[in-house]
């Protein structure tokens, strides 16, 4: 009983569709991140104003920086 209610807050229910809540949210994450990095290496390649490449390279490293894992000791 107590392990059904688990399971239902965890997923999303539609007329033919169940999913789980942390896979989309993982999914969503990913796609966007990676649209980020693929838009700011284009533009950091085709922009030749030094002023647009320094923000798009921050943004590089700050969608990067999400995916890489932190330090541990």
């Amino acid at each position: 009983m107590i392990i059904e209610e688990i399971e239902e807050k965890n997923e999303w229910k539609s007329c033919c569709l169940r999913v789980d809540k942390a896979a989309v949210k993982y999914f969503v994450q990913v796609g966007i991140l990676s649209g980020l990095i693929v838009f700011s290496s284009i533009m950091l390649i085709s922009d030749k104003d030094c002023n647009s490449q320094r923000n798009y390279s921050g943004l590089l490293m700050m969608c990067l920086g999400c995916f890489m894992p932190a330090p541990h000791i």
